[in-house]
């Protein structure tokens, strides 16, 4: 891969559009990719991308004439990003449905484009290689998602972090444990986390930060008792406009969990399936049956919740017809929100280890949960992708008309700063005016973050004074 990066300024921007065609990226090292200043004045700047493969030549010019640097860098790697994916749709006769794009965010794109006075969805086809269906899902996602996609001075998001699971699946890259394992650290954990949450909130008070949103995400927050729950939730002393909490696994839910979320104001949780297969559940490494998904249900129905429902295409040993009994069966079931997930082989998953070669027809079952949410009366309202997800597709929240999750969009959109404890938290703020975002993490391992948690919050606190 050496000549992949030999003459040019953004080796890992064209090394992600390399990977959309080739699984293992080794097989590309002929291709060699450089750029070319052709023209340089004081009024006139013209950046002249060529890739190059076998013989085939590709290229795009972009003029950054009158544009800031940050900008200038931008339109740089944006065309030499189209330069390459039209050069290696030519030589290898594939397209992706979402063309030259690699980002996680395409919604966020597309307002960018707007806001660069452009067509954005004519960009997206013509200029980027979207297909007309992505392109037509970025559309409706913006138009769901409305007023909500506004960032609001003053305000942020408030996510706390439990890294505890009963068990590992095997598609998860989390930097999770396993609760039995990390047995001990679990007291230390939650009383840290109360900490970091009190502190956190005081810092926010202090300086005229109001909470719009709460949200508990993991790991599987309820993998804690219904004590160690309340014990957190008792450190959150407003009242946000969304209070939502991860419950994820149906084998962490019962009674006594769902009074401490009642009792504490939670308005949304999330029970996550991922398929309605028995066999494909095994595989995975859930501990739980497909009536138990059933049972919990029912019961946090009773509860009033607004209730999500996480389902995945492509998972080990699950075939088209399985995956589609899976969406069936939740479409059946009437959650407020179901998110689809397309399987991403990350590194850390027990599947990578595994070279898992992934799921054939996993674009057709994309496809089927798509359409069969639409005719159910469900509208996209979130949407990201990933690194290494099957055939280069997305994960997508669909929700019931008014019941869209507002922290998903504010996080998933970047248009909301985030107050974040608990371990592998990142907290962010927006600058809107600069059109840029700083960031402060957290440790990802359980033991630092005990060990170090005043540290983490001064660095939160300093990146938000």
């Amino acid at each position: 891969m050496k000549k992949l990066y030999t003459n040019f300024p953004y080796p890992t921007e064209i090394h992600d559009v390399v990977k959309l065609f080739f699984d293992d990226v080794e097989l590309c090292d002929d291709i060699s990719v450089a750029n070319i200043c052709v023209g340089e004045n004081a009024t006139q700047t013209v950046f002249k991308y060529e890739a190059s493969f076998n013989g085939a030549t590709e290229m795009q010019s972009v003029d950054v004439v009158g544009v800031d640097e940050l900008q200038a860098i931008r339109l740089r790697k944006r065309f030499a990003k189209i330069a390459t994916y039209n050069l290696l749709v030519s030589v290898t006769g594939k397209s992706m449905p979402w063309g030259s794009l690699t980002g996680i965010r395409p919604t966020k794109l597309a307002d960018q484009l707007s806001r660069e006075g452009l067509d954005w969805k004519q960009a997206f086809t013509k200029l980027l290689g979207v297909s007309q269906s992505k392109t037509k899902l970025v559309e409706d996602i913006l138009r769901t998602q409305g007023s909500l996609r506004q960032h609001l001075d003053g305000c942020a998001d408030l996510y706390v972090g439990i890294p505890f699971c009963v068990t590992r699946c095997s598609y998860c890259s989390f930097t999770s444990g396993e609760l039995e394992r990390l047995k001990k650290y679990v007291e230390p954990y939650v009383a840290a986390l109360c900490q970091d949450i009190t502190q956190t909130l005081s810092f926010a008070k202090a300086n005229g930060i109001r909470i719009n949103n709460v949200y508990f995400g993991g790991g599987t927050p309820t993998s804690l008792t219904a004590k160690q729950l309340d014990e957190v939730m008792s450190c959150i002393d407003i009242a946000p406009v969304e209070f939502t909490v991860e419950a994820g696994r149906p084998d962490t839910i019962d009674k006594d969990k769902l009074d401490v979320l009642r009792k504490h104001g939670v308005h949304r949780i999330s029970i996550n399936p991922q398929t309605f297969n028995q066999s494909v559940l095994d595989e995975i490494g859930r501990r739980h049956t497909v009536q138990d998904i059933y049972d919990k249900y029912e019961l946090a129905k009773s509860y009033g919740f607004t209730i999500n429902m996480d389902l995945i295409a492509g998972l080990p040993t699950e075939t088209y017809e399985m995956f589609c009994h899976s969406v069936d069966q939740a479409i059946a079931l009437a959650p407020h929100n179901i998110t689809v997930h397309t399987l991403a082989l990350k590194h850390g998953s027990v599947l990578k280890e595994q070279n898992y070669a992934g799921a054939y027809d996993v674009s057709q079952m994309v496809e089927y949960s798509h359409d069969m949410l639409y005719n159910a009366g469900y509208v996209p309202y979130y949407m990201y992708r990933q690194k290494y997800m099957a055939e280069n597709l997305e994960n997508v929240g669909y929700c019931k008309p008014n019941t869209p999750c507002l922290y998903n969009i504010g996080i998933m959109e970047e248009i909301s700063d985030i107050l974040a404890c608990g371990t592998n938290a990142i907290s962010k703020r927006i600058m809107c005016s600069e059109n840029r975002i700083e960031r402060s993490a957290n440790a990802k391992d359980v033991i630092t973050y005990i060990e170090r948690n005043q540290d983490y919050l001064d660095r939160k606190f300093k990146l938000f004074s």
